[in-house]
C-alpha cells in the first residue's frame, strides 16, 4: 500500500526513489573489489529497480551464442541462445541497433518472441539494447514488462541506454584486464621456461665437459695406465665430446628451423652408404657402451637431401639407441641399423634393445623438451631435432615398440636417378 507520504507527492517520491536506485548503481560499478560476475548481477538488480522491469537480463557473447550471465529471475542465468535461433536479443546481437518496443504483439517482433515459453511477456513492452565495446556487441541487455504500467517510457529507454553504456565499459575493461593477465602469465612462464632451457642447457654441457677433464687427468701419466686403459678412455672422452657437439648443434639448428632460415644443400646421397659411414664414426662409442652394432642394406636407395642434416638425424637416432641399448643402462648390448625401400621411399631403420617407449609418452615422443624415464642429462631436443629435420627433407620419423626394445624408423622420398 502506497505510505502517506507517496500519495502526497508521488511525483518526488518517484524521483527520489530513482535517484536511490542510480547511487546504488554508481556504488556497483565503482567498486573495485566486486568480480564482474557480482558486479552484472546487482547492476541488474538496479536497473530492474530503476525502471521497475519485471524481467532484466544481461546476456554476453560467448563464441556462436549469447549466454544469460545475470537476471533477476535467477532460473534464466546460464541459459544461452545460440546466434543462429531467431529471437529479439540475436537480432540484436546480429544488427548491433536496439529495439524499443512498446506492444509486442502489435510489432513485428511477434513471431520472434522468448523462445520455448520461458516466460511470456505480461504488458508486452521491452527494451534490448546492445553492449558495445570497440565498436563490437560483446552482449545484450534486456528489459521487460514495465511494473504497474502498459509499457516503458522514452525516460526508461534513456536510463536503459546509460546504463549499457557503463556496462558495456565493464565488460571491455574486464576483459582487457583478463587479456593484460594472461599476457602476463605467459610472458612469465616463457621467461621461467627460457631460464629452465638455458639451466638445463648449462647443465647438459657441463656432464660431458667434466668428462673430458676427467679422461684428459687419467691421461696425463700413461705410464701409470693399464693395457687397453688408454684406448678406453679415449673412446669415454670422444663419447662426450660427441654428445656435447651434437645437443650444441642441433640447439643452434632447432632456432634456424624455427625462423625458416635453415640453409638446406639438397644433393643426390645414397642412404645406405651414409648409413654405413654413420654407423662407423659410432663404432668406439658402441664398443664403450657395451653394445654390438650390426649394419644391414636390404637396398641401396638415393634420396634428395641436404647431407649434413641427414648425417646427423641419422647420428641422433643411432646415439638414442645406443644410449638406450648400454647393458650399464638395463639395455640387451644390441642395435640394429637396416636401409631399404619400398613403395617410392627409402627408408632407414634403427632397432634397440632398451626398454621401449613409455606408453604414456608415445603421443608426445617427438615433442620438445620430452624425455622418458631414464634419461637423466637429456634436454629432450634429440627426437624433436629428428622429426623437424626430416620435415625439412620431405620425410617422416616413427616409432613402435617391440618385444625386447623399440624401433625407430625414417622415411624419406627416394631421388630419381638416370
Amino acid at each position: 500500500m502506497p505510505t502517506a507520504k507517496q500519495e502526497a507527492c508521488p511525483e518526488l517520491w518517484e524521483e527520489n526513489r530513482r535517484l536511490r536506485c542510480l547511487v546504488e548503481l554508481g556504488k556497483v560499478l565503482a567498486d573495485p573489489r566486486q568480480s564482474l560476475e557480482g558486479k552484472l548481477d546487482q547492476c541488474v538488480g538496479a536497473l530492474a529497480g530503476l525502471v521497475q522491469a519485471e524481467g532484466c537480463s544481461l546476456m554476453l557473447l560467448e563464441d556462436d551464442r549469447l549466454t544469460v550471465r545475470a537476471a533477476n529471475h535467477p532460473e534464466l542465468v546460464g541459459l544461452a541462445t545460440p546466434l543462429c535461433e531467431p529471437s529479439i536479443a540475436t537480432q540484436v546481437a546480429a544488427s548491433g541497433r536496439a529495439v524499443y518496443c512498446r506492444e509486442v504483439e502489435a510489432s513485428d517482433l511477434a513471431g520472434v518472441r522468448r523462445e520455448r515459453g520461458l516466460r511470456n511477456y505480461r504488458t508486452g513492452s521491452l527494451i534490448s539494447l546492445p553492449l558495445r565495446a570497440e565498436d563490437k556487441v560483446v552482449g545484450v541487455l534486456n528489459l521487460a514488462d514495465k511494473a504497474g504500467e502498459p509499457h516503458f517510457c522514452r525516460e526508461d529507454l534513456a536510463t536503459a541506454q546509460g546504463v549499457a553504456r557503463e556496462i558495456s565499459r565493464l565488460v571491455h575493461f574486464s576483459a582487457l584486464h583478463a587479456r593484460l593477465e594472461k599476457a602476463h602469465r605467459e610472458l612469465s612462464e616463457a621467461q621461467r621456461a627460457k631460464d629452465d632451457l638455458l639451466h638445463m642447457i648449462v647443465h647438459d654441457m657441463k656432464a660431458p665437459i667434466a668428462g673430458v677433464k676427467e679422461v684428459l687427468g687419467f691421461l696425463e701419466d700413461p705410464a701409470g695406465l693399464a693395457s687397453g686403459e688408454r684406448e678406453q678412455y679415449l673412446a669415454a672422452a670422444r663419447s662426450d665430446l660427441e654428445m656435447l657437439w651434437r645437443r650444441i648443434s642441433n640447439f643452434l639448428d632447432l632456432k634456424r628451423m624455427d625462423a625458416g632460415q635453415y640453409p638446406l644443400n639438397l644433393m643426390d646421397l645414397n642412404l645406405a652408404a651414409l648409413a654405413r659411414e654413420s654407423a662407423a664414426r659410432l663404432a668406439p662409442l658402441a664398443r664403450f657402451y657395451g653394445v654390438a652394432l650390426e649394419t644391414r642394406a636390404e637396398a641401396e636407395p638415393w634420396v634428395s637431401a641436404d647431407e649434413d642434416l641427414l648425417e646427423r638425424l641419422i647420428t641422433n637416432l643411432l646415439l638414442n639407441a645406443l644410449k638406450h641399448s648400454s647393458p650399464e643402462q638395463g639395455g640387451g648390448g644390441r642395435v640394429g641399423l637396416r636401409v631399404g625401400a619400398d613403395h617410392g621411399r627409402a627408408s632407414l631403420r634403427v632397432a634397440d634393445s632398451g626398454p621401449g617407449v613409455e606408453p604414456s609418452l608415445g603421443p608426445h615422443l617427438f615433442q620438445r623438451f620430452v624425455t622418458g624415464k631414464g634419461t637423466a642429462g637429456s634436454t629432450g631436443l634429440g627426437l624433436y631435432f629428428c622429426r623437424r629435420a626430416a620435415a625439412l627433407l620431405g620425410g617422416e620419423v616413427g616409432y613402435a615398440n617391440q618385444d625386447g626394445g623399440a624401433v625407430f624408423h625414417l622415411l624419406l622420398p627416394q631421388a630419381e636417378r638416370a
